[in-house]
Order: C-alpha cells, then sequence, then structure tokens
C-alpha cells in the first residue's frame, strides 16, 4: 500500500501509483514514505481512483462537485 497526504491533513493508504509529477515525496520518522498531491487536480486524480468506501464524506463531496 502506498500513503498519500491530501491537502485537507488526512492519510490514505490506497495501491496506486501517482505521476511522479503531480507528488511530493518524501520520508517520515519512521521510515515510511509519503507522497503528498502537489495540487487540487492530482488530488482529484487520485481520489477518483480510490473506492469510495474508502473515502471521507468530505472528499466523496469534493468528488460530486467535480462531476457536477
Amino acid at each position: 500500500m502506498t500513503k498519500f497526504l491530501l491537502r485537507d491533513g488526512s492519510l490514505i493508504d490506497i495501491d496506486i501509483e501517482a505521476a511522479p509529477e503531480d507528488v511530493f515525496s518524501y520520508t517520515n520518522t519512521d521510515g515510511t514514505t509519503i507522497h503528498a498531491a502537489l495540487s487540487e487536480q492530482a488530488e482529484m486524480e487520485l481520489l477518483r481512483q480510490v473506492p469510495p468506501k474508502l473515502l471521507s464524506v468530505s472528499q466523496r463531496m469534493q468528488l460530486s462537485d467535480l462531476a457536477a
């Protein structure tokens, strides 16, 4: 699983790969690599690939706003 840091500060673990130009990757003090989305567009592309049941209500609302 890959850890992604979203703009709201939440971390999600998902089994996808983001384009290297869309994330900033760093290693925390535990040695875990975390990928932070660099733009709203990059974050939305990540969230579209996540099963809805793994998303918070606010994240699902963001996705539905884009679809409208």
